[in-house]
């Protein structure tokens, strides 16, 4: 019997090593997992608009000045301009400057629009900035203002109220 164990017991070592090596042959399974990754950007409104200075314009002429407006926001636009007030004032003179005499050329209508103080779409659909360079999209437009015979000397002024929507958006109010 001794002789017998003897030669299994070499056996079982034998299959205990075969069994090993196969169980160290790599993995019998296989794991992978998807991952989706979002990230939400906001939008950006943002337009500059410079100051206009017509100079001299003498009573009874006309005068036309041009100007760049940027956007400077990420998502394209619709441009509206509305003026403050009836008419150009000045603090040392008695008459004014009605916004019937105040126009500035529309890209929608491509021809001059005449001022309101309800805002009127002027541009459609500009461009945002550039991506990366953070370049803005630009648009070159200019106004006319007709100054009526025998207005007093002085300077006048009036504010412009430039909006700016995301393209296709509800129109400011007024």
């Amino acid at each position: 019997m001794k002789e017998k164990l003897m030669g299994i017991i070499p056996l079982v070592v034998a299959l205990m090593f075969v069994v090993g090596i196969g169980a160290f042959n790599g993995p019998s399974y296989a794991a992978t997992a998807s991952q989706n990754v979002t990230v939400t950007v906001p939008e950006a409104i943002s337009i500059q608009v410079p100051d206009v200075d017509f100079g001299i314009i003498n009573a009874g002429a006309t005068g036309t000045k041009g100007f760049t407006i940027s956007n400077t926001g990420n998502v394209k636009i619709d441009l509206y301009v509305r003026a403050d007030a009836l008419a150009f004032t000045s603090p040392t003179a008695t008459d004014t400057i009605g916004i019937g005499n105040f126009s500035i050329f529309s890209n929608v209508t491509g021809e001059d629009l005449t001022f309101s103080t309800n805002s009127q779409k002027i541009y459609n659909n500009m461009n945002k900035a550039q991506q990366g360079s953070g370049t803005p999209t630009t648009w070159t437009t200019s106004l006319k203002l007709t100054v009526p015979p025998f207005t007093e000397d002085g300077v006048y002024t009036i504010t412009n109220i430039y909006t700016a929507v995301k393209h296709n958006a509800q129109a400011p109010s007024p």
